[in-house]
């Protein structure tokens, strides 16, 4: 039977790929957003300034400061690259979402297992930049290579996956092509972002044969539970460890921590539930938490329920809150690593 060897949860956000004088190119964009998601509510940009400015997050918007948690976050992510080329995985089954790069509202399935023979990660052609939000674009080497790239799936895996967790109560759906961005909508083809950023700082763009699973974790009204999630992670879980074999697989949850607003209280118990296999904790989220950006827990929270009963021990890495502006907007990330 297979045999998963390596887990990992990590933060994809294009931020880490910006340089930090740049961070607060994304600020124009925060005082249009109407409604930031902040601990179950809404705020506009006013409400959550006046909300956050007792806590003084001045003091971490020099560019010093910036550009020292920069370094930090990248560094965890060099840690886990590390970790990867000692493992030498045979597999991997990546999980992580969507945010209009393959699904858009014609159709929006809650999960899709991929089982193509060939997974593209593609760079934005021009007119796709030109739609990008202000400061995407700077940062697409984070995720995207300078040319097309053609890597690796596993088709008789993903199909393995499927009918398991078919089998198992999970009405999945199943791709086997990536189409072309939708041009009313998209501003990328091939691989969403969460995959491609395990794929070039990861995987270094020699990536092996995998799965990708998409989850629906950003737009209403099916993204799937916290609960629903890890229990699906654990149906995959248990699909691969009867993968016959002896394949040695890897499993990525690729996306968090809390934005776009940080909520660094929320982090340092979500990062605790996850290293601690605290499923009680992850399980019982308030799914009013787990919206916008901050949604992306759920990849990790499937993840660590596929990694349950590996064996493996769970190390937090690193966690580092990059702020780029004085309401508390930018990224909260984390590094996780289970061997």
């Amino acid at each position: 039977m297979a045999q998963i060897v390596l887990g990992m949860a990590l933060s994809h956000t294009p931020q880490m790929h910006t340089p930090p004088e740049q961070w607060r190119l994304r600020i124009a964009a925060d005082e249009r957003n109407p409604a930031h998601h902040f601990r179950g509510r809404t705020y506009t940009w006013p409400e959550l300034l006046a909300l956050r400015s007792p806590e003084g997050l001045d003091r971490f918007l020099s560019l010093q400061e910036k550009t020292q948690r920069l370094t930090r976050a990248n560094a965890a992510v060099e840690r886990l690259a590390a970790i990867y080329r000692d493992v030498r995985p045979d597999i991997a089954v990546i999980i992580g979402n969507d945010q209009h790069e393959l699904y858009v509202e014609d159709l929006m399935p809650a999960m899709t297992i991929y089982w193509g023979e060939e997974v593209h990660n593609c760079p934005a052609r021009d007119d796709q930049a030109q739609r990008m939000p202000a400061g995407i674009h700077l940062a697409e080497a984070g995720h995207a290579p300078p040319q097309a790239l053609v890597h690796p799936g596993h088709p008789a895996l993903g199909r393995h996956l499927i009918e398991h967790v078919i089998a198992e109560g999970f009405d999945v759906a199943h791709s086997q092509w990536m189409r072309e961005a939708d041009q009313r909508i998209s501003f990328s083809t091939g691989a969403p972002h969460a995959f491609g950023f395990v794929y070039r700082n990861i995987m270094a763009d020699r990536v092996i044969p995998h799965v990708p699973v998409i989850l629906n974790t950003f737009y209403p009204p099916n993204q799937p539970t916290a609960r629903r999630c890890h229990a699906f992670g654990q149906a995959l879980g248990r699909a691969i460890r009867a993968w016959p074999g002896d394949a040695r697989v890897a499993i990525f949850g690729s996306g968090g921590l809390s934005h776009f607003v940080i909520d660094e209280d929320f982090d340092r118990a979500f990062l605790s539930a996850i290293v601690q296999g605290d499923a009680c904790h992850l399980t019982q989220l308030d799914e009013r938490l787990l919206q916008a950006g901050t949604s992306e827990c759920k990849n990790w929270i499937a993840a660590a329920g596929a990694l349950e009963g590996a064996g493996l021990q769970a190390e937090l890495i690193d966690q580092v809150a990059c702020y780029r502006s004085p309401a508390g907007t930018g990224t909260g990330t984390g590094f996780v690593c289970w061997r």
